[in-house]
């Protein structure tokens, strides 16, 4: 019988790859290692909450986009901005614009919020008002539900849409998201850091298809959210993918009704970094 030592090395490296997976165990954050997280309620008011919820839906419907066309045809820049006053069941007043580089009319996401429900919690139904692209792939029928408990230290979330695929055909995509949200006071310090940690699932023609792990940081100070940055980095795959989402309240003065409407711009980042370094520069805030 001839001897393959090409298999047979192979095989070794198998084994060798077996050994060294199931030696080392997986570890939760270090935030977790003392066990739950502190349930704390976390305070905010209806324009905030909505304004998080905006930005979830910006970053979630970019994750399911660069699914389908794949992570370098997306490396870009883009310009966000959002916009809530918390009213209820006001989709005018609560939206979302992603604008690609070089290209039209933004991607508008608008948001219809419920009544909370007390002891329980909060829906939020964000929504495509029409078919449009994010750099060259095009989106239609995108619909979410985001669900608060009372704390809102608890975020889940399931959306759909439907997206033209590397072959131009329409696919559809599902996501499901569930976040940890948390708050943190400085002594000596009267701001609030609001930070979260969660893992998106992501789904294609109902079958899974990849997963991001996603962080959120906001700082809170004087009353008002004035920073909040968003982070999805891609834990399935032949190379990595990051989403980096840096935004920050809009101030103006000469508005007496700035502080109950909110808005916030910044940008949206697409890049395919070497490595996922621990502590991103921009949550160094």
């Amino acid at each position: 019988m001839k001897i393959n030592m090409e298999m047979i090395f192979l095989a070794i490296m198998g084994f060798s790859l077996m050994a060294e997976s199931s030696s080392v165990s997986v570890k939760v954050p270090s935030l977790y290692d003392n066990g739950p997280k502190d349930v704390s309620a976390i305070n905010l008011d209806p324009n905030e909450i909505t304004i998080i919820m905006l930005l979830e839906s910006v970053m979630d419907i970019s994750s399911s986009a660069i699914l389908a066309g794949g992570c370098q045809s997306f490396e870009d820049s883009y310009s966000i901005e959002i916009s809530a006053d918390g009213n209820i069941n006001s989709a005018e007043t609560n939206f979302a614009k992603i604008s690609s580089p070089k290209s039209g009319d933004p991607l508008i996401l608008n948001s219809i919020i419920e009544a909370p429900i007390d002891f329980f919690g909060q829906n939020f139904t964000i929504s495509q008002t029409k078919k449009n692209k994010l750099k060259d792939t095009l989106i239609s029928d995108y619909s979410a539900t985001l669900t608060v408990n009372h704390g809102l230290t608890l975020l889940s979330m399931h959306s759909k849409s439907n997206i033209q695929g590397q072959n131009h055909s329409v696919i559809p995509y599902q996501n499901l998201v569930n976040k940890n949200v948390y708050i943190e006071t400085p002594q000596g310090n009267s701001s609030i850091y609001i930070n979260g940690w969660g893992v998106r699932s992501l789904s294609s023609v109902g079958y899974p298809a990849n997963l991001d792990w996603i962080r959120f940081k906001a700082l809170r100070t004087g009353g008002q959210l004035i920073r909040l940055v968003l982070q999805a980095d891609r834990l399935v795959g032949a190379s990595a993918c990051r989403i980096l989402i840096d935004s920050a309240v809009e101030s103006d003065k000469t508005n007496k009704e700035s502080k109950k409407h909110l808005v916030f711009k910044g940008n949206m980042v697409v890049s395919k970094p070497l490595r996922y370094e621990e502590e991103p520069a921009v949550f160094a805030f």
